[in-house]
């Protein structure tokens, strides 16, 4: 079974960048960025317990990000290998995004126009813009009825 993967998705909190060296076929030593992750779970397989810490070297697709700061939670497409237990492990990240619980856009039109209203309510650049207390109300109401 050796060299085999799955691809799942993992969620963590980026902890710290770092160098790890290596060598390479010929012997030669070099030295690699790559990326800490703590507190990450296996979004496939929650019955799974992660290392405290998973290493990913440090990709383009973190670089897009630009510079994390600790603490920012980040999903990650990953493989995760299914070797023998004592060289299982995580590489391969792909689709690396910031992961945050933002809520959606309402769908209508008026509760999203409402929404606006309500949050450039103390907003001073947003003074000139319409006010329909209509449109609020039916934003309201649906908060109410989206829990």
């Amino acid at each position: 079974m050796q060299g085999t993967y799955e691809s799942v998705k993992v969620i963590g909190t980026f902890h710290s960048y770092g160098i790890q060296q290596s060598v390479d076929s010929n012997g030669t030593f070099y030295y690699r960025p790559v990326v800490y992750m703590q507190d990450c779970q296996d979004l496939s397989n929650t019955d799974l317990k992660l290392p405290e810490y998973l290493l990913f070297n440090l990709t383009k697709g973190f670089k897009s990000l630009g510079i994390l700061n600790p603490g920012t939670k980040l999903e990650i497409n990953c493989r995760h290998y299914l070797k023998e237990e004592r060289n299982a492990g995580y590489g391969y990240p792909t689709n690396i995004v910031i992961a945050n619980n933002r809520p959606d856009f309402p769908d209508d039109p008026n509760v999203l126009a409402g929404m606006i209203m309500v949050k450039n309510q103390d907003n001073p650049e947003a003074e000139k813009d319409p006010i329909n207390t209509d449109l609020i109300q039916i934003y309201k109401k649906w908060l109410e009825n989206k829990d």
